[in-house]
């Protein structure tokens, strides 16, 4: 699986909004704090404000909190909305009539594809600010 910066960087985002909350965090201090990149990750809230993932509190104590509760929030959805794509699984192969050989590969394939959604899928962001993986993901890391 192929994560781009857009997509990491978003997810540490909204990492640090959970690990914050009830507070709010600014731009400039998740850029700070977590090393990104200012004006990359105002455009990744921007994109995650329009998602309805955060939102842009503006007073008492403006920032961004998550719009929706960490553990509502998965890798799989986070990854899709940022990528623009179905995250963790591959383009559609060329047309025409695979032999039996690439037939089974496309099997392979498939399988891998299914075995990664069923990972990212699983996980929330309460999961990863918790520190506590579902069984089935960790019983993969073994």
């Amino acid at each position: 699986m192929h994560v781009t910066a857009r997509a990491e960087y978003a997810l540490r985002a909204l990492l640090a909004l959970a690990a914050a909350e009830p507070s709010a965090l600014t731009a400039h201090t998740l850029a700070g704090t977590h090393g990104l990149p200012l004006t990359f990750l105002q455009s990744i809230l921007g994109d995650l404000r329009r998602a309805d993932l955060v939102y842009n509190q503006r007073l008492p104590r403006p920032g961004y909190r998550l719009a929706r509760a960490a553990e509502d929030l998965t890798v799989g959805e986070v990854l899709r909305l940022v990528s623009g794509t179905r995250a963790g699984e591959r383009a559609e192969p060329p047309e025409g009539e695979p032999s039996a050989l690439v037939g089974a590969l496309r099997q392979v394939w498939r399988a891998a594809d299914t075995a990664q959604l069923a990972v990212i899928d699983s996980v929330t962001l309460a999961d990863l600010r918790d520190g506590r993986l579902p069984e089935r993901v960790r019983a993969l890391l073994t």
